[in-house]
């Protein structure tokens, strides 16, 4: 990863701890501010400051689908030195160690949300569309292209 990066989102405190984490992972990689922020757009200005102030070139942004990638949509022209923007989704709260991390099969066959919903069953409304999601995927593949 090049340059300096910022993590944004999570929880208070969530992303500084998961920067630590990171960079206990990755001793090279160069944490330039976390912060958890809030995706509502009446804060976007003040946030941007806060960013701009680390001159990151990496930006993760973690207050989920799809709010992350709203605030992405709406900031990132207005951040120059961010160079890469990412939305990360419950990531943060993996690296924090707030949530449990599934099995390394759960991970290989791509059902990590199952995992994290049984763990979390108050997101069965946001995941609910998942297992459509899926199917649909399964039957295009089965049907071809």
């Amino acid at each position: 990863m090049s340059g300096p990066v910022f993590l944004l989102g999570a929880g208070p405190g969530v992303a500084e701890r998961a920067a630590a984490a990171l960079v206990r992972r990755i001793p090279s990689l160069r944490v330039a501010g976390a912060y958890a922020g809030s995706p509502a757009p009446t804060d976007d200005e003040a946030i941007r400051a806060r960013i701009q102030a680390t001159e990151a070139r990496v930006l993760l942004v973690a207050y989920g689908m799809p709010a992350q990638e709203r605030w992405i949509a709406r900031n990132l022209p207005l951040l120059p030195s961010v160079r890469t923007a990412i939305g990360v989704g419950g990531v943060f709260d993996q690296l924090a160690g707030r949530v449990r991390l599934p099995p390394r099969l759960v991970h290989a066959i791509g059902l990590e949300w199952l995992w994290r919903l049984a763990f979390e069953p108050r997101r069965w409304r946001r995941q609910r569309v998942l297992p459509v999601f899926a199917a649909l995927v399964a039957r295009q593949r089965i049907v071809g292209r």
